[in-house]
């Protein structure tokens, strides 16, 4: 730091009167001393500029504080300094990684949306590097990098939404609404076996830098002896350990910023054994400074208490970096439970790590529990007819057929598709064997569910399946606005829009446009033979769906004329 000393003398000595360096101009063995001073001078002046460039008391880090001014691109923030590698220490091996850690401009504990960016001189952009881990006072991001870049520098993506995770199934493609959007993709790509090894192939998915990439280790109920091999796994300190281990070199080997464990439906009697399981492979990753999320099924409500299963939250949430808790499939207690369940979560665990999960499937309740259906199969079945009395009835030319919407037929007490508003769903109800319920995901009911996010400061968003399967319905249509604003659209179909529609190709439909409404057509068959047509339209309030049936009308029986009777007269 420089110090002042009174009247005008400059700081290194010598008069200020008259000259340039003050004073007459004089020979001997003052003026080069003079000159040594100056030099000097600006030498001290030159180190304490580098020293406030590197942040201070010298730089003796791998990288030092920039003086550049360099902007962040839209949507993000600069969480800490922009940093430069310092030209006195010796790169890192080109086989190597390298371990960084940046201060922070402010401390913070909101992991959300925190990677490691780089800056490309020649296209003058930022691109991702790797995500960021913070310490536990919030005051340093670590990442480790496979290079060193030249400029580097922390920032936050800033969504008003959070996290936006994209769950796909192996090698799926991203949804095309979803590009840009999402945070972190995760794919179902490894299984554990018996002997805590890992098989499974990594998805070829490629980041364009906006989002992380964290591959799933999942198992799930119906998984062939799936479940037994995890308890197997878990119950014994050391095969835990073995697991945990291969684990570890997984993402090492494929050089991942971190994995996602998915091990779903485990029995009641393994809460313990997961939790130690959790926490130990949080304790090796993190030591690597790589992230470990978690999907973990919701607790449930149970006679008025919240059951969380296998599933300790509290200690979950010490270890895991994100939690998304995976969807509740009973829509008819959808809307009163999850405000429960969620009022519960974020009382264990702090609520920016945990994202709440919409789902594309449509659901069906039946006794034996919940089956899910993409939108195109949900709604085939409630497009399914029946034509006449029977399918061995012959229809003929010129005649009366009754066509029935087998499964929307409010003749037989059936609801038809309606809005369901203490559900907030589309939703039809049938018959097979037993009552069923129908439940349609869409743009309507996942705005109602996105509004649990802001609702209880939730730290985002994930999708059960966020890929480019047309038969699915598009959700994202919802899911886009919230990400870009951070509030839900809550909006219900037009009434209209849902009723059944009704076309023949040829012959007329009994009652005109109004008829059908309630399920059921009366069609008067064209006059002449033939092959016809009869579709019904069907919609849940954002697409239509069709069900064309061919129908070969048979022609009438010519009729055997009356024999003719002659009669002879009495005589």
């Amino acid at each position: 730091m420089n110090r002042r000393s009174s009247g005008s003398r400059l700081p290194w000595g010598g008069s200020s009167s008259g000259g340039l360096y003050g004073g007459s101009a004089r020979s001997g063995p003052g003026r080069p001393l003079l000159l040594g001073g100056i030099l000097l001078g600006l030498a001290v002046l030159a180190f304490l500029a580098y020293s406030r460039l590197c942040g201070g008391g010298g730089c003796n880090t791998d990288y030092c504080a920039s003086g550049q001014k360099l902007a962040t691109p839209e949507g993000y923030e600069f969480v800490s300094k922009v940093f430069e590698l310092n030209p006195k220490k010796d790169p890192a091996p080109g086989d190597a990684n390298a371990l960084v850690q940046l201060p922070l401009k402010n401390p913070t504990t909101d992991q959300r949306s925190l990677s490691f960016y780089q800056y490309v001189e020649a296209t003058k952009t930022w691109e991702t590097l790797a995500p960021a881990i913070l310490d536990p006072q919030g005051k340093m991001a670590t990442a480790t990098l496979q290079e060193t870049p030249a400029i580097i520098a922390v920032m936050r993506r800033l969504l008003p939404s959070g996290h936006v995770a994209a769950y796909l199934p192996h090698n799926a493609p991203l949804h095309r609404d979803a590009a840009g959007k999402v945070t972190m993709v995760h794919t179902f790509d490894f299984t554990p076996q018996a002997d805590g090894a890992i098989t499974g192939e990594l998805s070829s998915i490629t980041s364009d830098g906006s989002f992380a990439f964290y591959p799933v280790i999942s198992v799930k109920a119906g998984d062939k002896g799936a479940i037994p091999a995890v308890v197997s796994i878990l119950g014994d300190a050391v095969t835990r350990s073995n697991h945990v281990l291969k684990i570890v070199n997984l993402v090492n080997e494929k050089k991942l910023g971190g994995i996602n464990i998915a091990y779903m439906d485990l029995p009641a009697d393994q809460r313990t054994a997961y939790a130690l399981f959790i926490s130990e492979l949080s304790q090796q990753l993190h030591s690597q400074n790589k992230l470990l999320t978690l999907t973990v099924p919701s607790p449930i409500v149970v006679q008025g208490r919240i059951d969380e299963g296998a599933y300790d939250w509290v200690e979950l949430g010490k270890a895991a970096d994100v939690l998304a808790i995976a969807p509740l499939r009973d829509q008819s207690t959808y809307r009163t439970d999850m405000a429960r369940v969620l009022e519960h979560l974020t009382g264990l665990v702090k609520p920016s790590k945990l994202l709440l999960t919409v789902t594309p499937y449509a659901t069906v309740k039946t006794v034996d529990g919940i089956e899910t259906l993409r939108l195109a199969d949900a709604m085939a079945r409630a497009a399914r007819m029946s034509i006449g009395a029977g399918s061995d009835e012959q229809i003929v030319a010129g005649s009366v057929v009754e066509i029935v919407g087998t499964n929307i037929d409010r003749e037989e007490n059936l609801s038809g598709i309606v809005w369901q508003a203490e559900t907030a769903t589309v939703a039809f109800t049938y018959k097979s064997g037993t009552p069923r319920t129908v439940w349609i995901e869409n743009f309507f009911s996942v705005g109602f569910k996105l509004e649990l996010v802001p609702r209880f400061k939730l730290g985002g968003v994930a999708v059960e399946n966020a890929s480019d399967d047309v038969y699915l319905g598009n959700i994202w249509a919802a899911l886009v606005p919230f990400i870009s604003s951070g509030q839900p659209i809550l909006m219900q179909p037009n009434p209209a829009d849902l009723l059944p529609r009704w076309t023949v190709s040829k012959g007329t439909i009994e009652g005109g446009e109004r008829a059908g409404q309630k399920g059921r057509i009366k069609w008067s068959t064209p006059a002449e033979p033939g092959t016809y047509t009869i579709k019904l339209t069907l919609s849940d309030g954002s697409y239509y769906f069709e069900n064309e049936v061919a129908v070969t009308v048979q022609p009438r029986e010519a009729r055997t004329p009356a024999a003719t009777v002659t009669a002879t007269p009495p005589n």
